[in-house]
């Protein structure tokens, strides 16, 4: 029992800093899931109001106050409405990507050789190309603004979905489950203004990667090249080996000690 209240004596002068850091790190991972895009700027102007009531509280400023605080509900409103999307996306983010990694995931080279050698056609021929392969955060939304296809990946097919004659050849493939889900998808585009200029496929390619964390691939009308979109970034001029890499890391086994240990004790155990 002396342990006991000894033990928590400690958790009493603790518990403040732990709960400052726990609030510290959740408030980072909202402000990590929310940056570049645009409830981020959003998230700013609620930001600054806060500050210009705490300004008004401290040089008792009655009017700006009472008016900040009339207003308060109606903003909270305004912005649980205005961040609905970003909001469902970044849980839907936050939670596959805690739980996904726990899913074995096998080497699939004959999805990568496929995607490779179609990639690679492509270029050469400078066939633009908009290749969205799905990772754990969901696409059903933006797959749903295409045709419907649930399809084999092969070479053959991705380089024919995008021959220049076909109606969707515009539009985005999204890759979903190692099958091609739908093709002549429409994405969005970011609203980053401090990028270079450039066309409404790598527009869309990073527009799609600051909502979620699919891999997308972009091959260049205009000059061939091959650039490769995630996490908000865009990494341009790819060779074929680096295309490899990226999709190395989505296609092959990848679990930590931590994982599998998680994975065991969330394991259904057979009844004796």
């Amino acid at each position: 029992m002396e342990w006991f209240l000894r033990f928590n004596s400690v958790l009493d002068l603790i518990r403040p800093v732990l709960d400052i850091l726990v609030l510290s790190f959740l408030l980072y991972k909202a402000y990590s899931l929310l940056q570049k895009t645009q409830a981020a700027q959003i998230l700013k102007g609620a930001s600054f109001l806060a500050l210009v009531y705490v300004f008004a509280v401290v040089l008792r400023l009655a009017t700006l106050e009472w008016l900040l605080r009339v207003m308060a509900p109606g903003l909270l409103i305004t912005l649980a409405v205005v961040f609905q999307p970003e909001l469902r996306r970044g849980l839907e983010k936050l939670g596959g990507n805690f739980f996904i990694p726990l899913m074995e995931k096998t080497a699939d080279m004959n999805i990568i050789s496929q995607i490779i050698k179609a990639v690679e056609v492509l270029s050469r021929h400078r066939t633009g190309a908009l290749i969205v392969i799905e990772r754990s955060a969901r696409l059903n939304e933006f797959a749903e603004t295409g045709i419907h296809m649930n399809a084999d990946i092969n070479a053959s097919l991705l380089i024919s979905l995008f021959h220049k004659k076909t109606l969707v050849h515009d539009g985005a493939l999204i890759v979903q489950n190692k099958k091609i889900s739908a093709i002549g998808c429409l994405l969005p585009l970011t609203d980053n203004k401090n990028l270079e200029p450039m066309g409404t496929r790598h527009r869309a390619a990073i527009g799609l990667s600051e909502v979620s964390d699919a891999l997308v691939i972009v091959v260049s009308e205009e000059t061939g090249n091959i650039s490769i979109a995630e996490n908000g970034q865009l990494t341009r001029k790819l060779n074929l080996q680096t295309v490899q890499e990226y999709l190395l890391k989505i296609y092959q086994k990848e679990t930590t000690t931590w994982q599998r240990n998680l994975k065991k004790l969330f394991a259904v155990r057979p009844s004796k």
